[in-house]
């Protein structure tokens, strides 16, 4: 070996571990930071023996990458399903708690079993009055509820596809960045960011990536529908009157065979949107009806024949069902606040009745244990009135138990794969200082050699 030979392999020798500083120490500074993944650095020798820097990988695992997108866009669906409920069925409560639907309408029962047995009682008719108002109350503030976490769904729904556009419109620049000459770490932290909205935009829709061999990420949906082609978006568009979303021209609303989003918070929002409150509410419809219905047809009050509960004032009408429990309201004949006459219970309005007879307080007890003739959302057909309220309430409630139940699953499984991804991606500050060290010493000993060399050829030419 010349002289020549050896500066040149030792200063190919400090060029890597000036190179291999640079990055360990980037690995080091950034390892707190989300989304950053660990850099290497490799080396290969040339037939000359110079030592050249290759490539700087990425420290990533395909698998690992995918189940944790999978795993965080399931567990995404199931809490956003979860809170959603949860914000709803909070409110409801257990079907043995003294503010649910159930216990307003034993309550009901208890106080016109009481009524029948002294029927010209004033303070027993105002207790049914007053029952009968609770339960309107607490069925008009369920549905409320019911509205305020649709349009906070709504509106979620809203929010999200923004962020999701606007990751994918940041992917498509940067993959039009892709093939352009940069900087090996600049082209890595490209890539870092890339990775970092796929990993948004999974937490949004389950997504499927391919990446070409020259760093392009194409980006489809779990179903393959397009969203990012090179630099082509697909914007996602949501529909709020029909409750369907789009990627371009493609309808991928949840439930739509072969093409719709089955995870991300999108899909839990759909999921809420256009089957939970809808069928929330359906049943509180029904539970409005049975008790304006059923009281209607037990107990009419001259002259307009409206029963204790009404429609907003009117009869029922099974056409106006959807959006009654919002409109429930006991008979304003019957309530002294707004100038009524409780002893219409009894006499029904009509003359000549004895004050001392129960038959109309006891055709409206009777109405307690007659199966329900209208809609009840799917609780069931053959339900009597009795039954309906706690039926409902315990309908609910399991939907919620189930929704919690599969988002604990979700996030145990998810965070298992999250962990062994961030294991393997992350940077381990010792292990990264012990690489610095051995490169400090690389860096010495080939600075030494040149040394060595230089005064060796001082030598040389001072002999001459």
């Amino acid at each position: 070996m010349t002289l020549t030979s050896a500066l040149h392999i030792a200063s190919s020798g400090l060029g890597a571990a000036a190179l291999k500083t640079g990055v360990t120490s980037q690995n080091i500074a950034n390892a707190d930071r989300p989304g950053f993944t660990r850099k290497a650095v490799g080396t290969v020798t040339t037939a000359s023996g110079q030592v050249k820097a290759g490539r700087i990988d990425r420290s990533v695992d395909a698998m690992l990458t995918r189940l944790d997108r999978t795993g965080k866009s399931r567990l995404a669906a199931h809490t956003t399903v979860a809170e959603g409920i949860s914000a709803y069925t909070n409110h409801l409560g257990q079907p043995t708690d003294a503010t649910s639907p159930a216990a307003h309408v034993e309550k009901l029962r208890s106080a016109l079993v009481t009524l029948s047995g002294f029927p010209d009682q004033e303070a027993a008719q105002l207790q049914v009055v007053s029952m009968a108002k609770a339960a309107a109350t607490n069925l008009r503030s369920l549905s409320g509820t019911l509205d305020t976490v649709a349009r906070e769904v709504d509106l979620n729904l809203r929010y999200d596809v923004t962020a999701v556009n606007g990751a994918m419109q940041e992917l498509a620049q940067l993959n039009r960045r892709v093939g352009i000459p940069a900087d090996p770490l600049d082209e890595n932290r490209r890539a870092d960011r890339m990775a970092e909205l796929v990993d948004t935009v999974a937490e949004y829709m389950d997504i499927q990536t391919v990446t070409t061999g020259e760093g392009v990420v194409n980006l489809y949906t779990g179903s393959g529908v397009e969203l990012v082609v090179r630099d082509r978006v697909f914007d996602v568009a949501y529909d709020g009157a029909a409750g369907t979303l789009r990627a371009g021209a493609v309808d991928i609303t949840l439930g739509l065979p072969g093409r719709g989003v089955t995870g991300g918070t999108l899909a839990g929002l759909l999921e809420l949107n256009n089957r939970v409150v809808p069928g929330f509410r359906d049943q509180l419809d029904g539970m409005a009806a049975a008790l304006v219905q059923g009281f209607e047809t037990a107990n009419p009050i001259a002259p307009g024949g409206t029963g204790l509960f009404t429609d907003a004032g009117g009869v029922f009408s099974a056409a106006l069902q959807p959006g009654l429990a919002a409109r429930i309201a006991v008979n304003a004949a019957l309530d002294p606040d707004l100038g009524g006459d409780p002893a219409l219970l009894q006499s029904g309005g009509m003359a000549g009745v004895p004050a001392s007879d129960p038959t109309r307080i006891d055709a409206m007890v009777q109405t307690f244990s007659q199966v329900v003739s209208v809609d009840t959302g799917g609780l069931g057909t053959t339900l009597t009135l009795a039954d309906l309220a706690p039926t409902l309430v315990g309908s609910q409630q399991a939907l919620r138990a189930n929704a919690d139940g599969a988002a604990i699953t979700s996030r145990t499984a998810s965070e298992t794969v999250s962990a062994a991804r961030a294991n393997f991606e992350g940077v381990n500050i010792d292990d990264e200082m012990q690489k610095l060290l051995l490169v400090q010493q690389s860096y010495a000993a080939n600075a030494k050699v040149l040394t060595t060399v230089t005064n060796m050829l001082d030598t040389l030419l001072a002999a001459v």
